[in-house]
């Protein structure tokens, strides 16, 4: 009778603790949490990302070893830098509302795509652009792979969220596919794909006070 007493005890204790391990936090110790309580952002990144606040404006930034002309090759820089940016995305709160940020950070977009002060969308150019709570526009800034991508998210009456991903213009695909493998076989790199991959998960994890 003892040890099957001691034997339904182990097996209670056990399955507490079985229960608890379960409801425990998950730790994901791949990424980190930025948290900025005077702009009032708040999201988790990568880990292998470096993050930094100058003048307001939050900064994601990865590089990797391999000498190179530029973020834009074509353009026949002769200056040679020792590493490449693989990823760089700034983000910024605006005390403007949604038109007025984009008529300020992209003065170049034609009044027509302004009317009566609601975007009027350009296939191509100006898209609708949703991830996670944000929903607003994205914009392509550049050519044959050089430039960035610019998102306007409005996330109150008076105050509009924009952002930037650089377009890193030697993975994009223009590059010949020769040059870009030799950029992708570098260790640690950050292809195209898993940078778009990052990028949508910050945003998912995104808090805007």
């Amino acid at each position: 009778m003892k040890k099957i007493f001691i034997t339904v005890l182990i097996l209670v204790v056990a399955f507490f603790a079985y229960k608890q391990m379960q409801t425990k936090e998950v730790v994901d110790e791949a990424v980190k949490t930025y948290r900025n309580t005077k702009l009032g952002i708040t999201f988790t990144y990568p880990k292998i990302l470096t993050a930094s606040t100058t003048n307001q404006v939050v900064t994601l930034h990865h590089e990797i070893p391999y000498k190179n002309n530029g973020d834009c090759d074509m353009v026949g820089d002769t200056e040679t830098y020792d590493n490449l940016t693989d990823f760089k995305v700034s983000m910024q709160i605006s005390n403007k509302k949604l038109v007025a940020t984009m008529k300020e950070k992209s003065p170049y977009i034609p009044q027509e795509n302004f009317v009566d002060n609601v975007v009027v969308e350009s296939p191509g150019f100006i898209d609708a652009y949703t991830a996670g709570e944000f929903s607003g526009y994205a914009i392509y800034e550049g050519a044959e792979g050089c430039g960035r991508i610019a998102y306007y998210f409005p996330i109150s009456n008076s105050k509009t969220l924009f952002i930037t991903k650089m377009s890193i213009q030697i993975l994009s695909g223009v590059i010949s596919q020769e040059k870009q493998n030799e950029v992708l076989k570098v260790p640690g790199v950050i292809s195209r794909t898993e940078s778009d991959e990052i990028f949508k998960k910050i945003l998912l994890t995104l808090k805007v006070e």
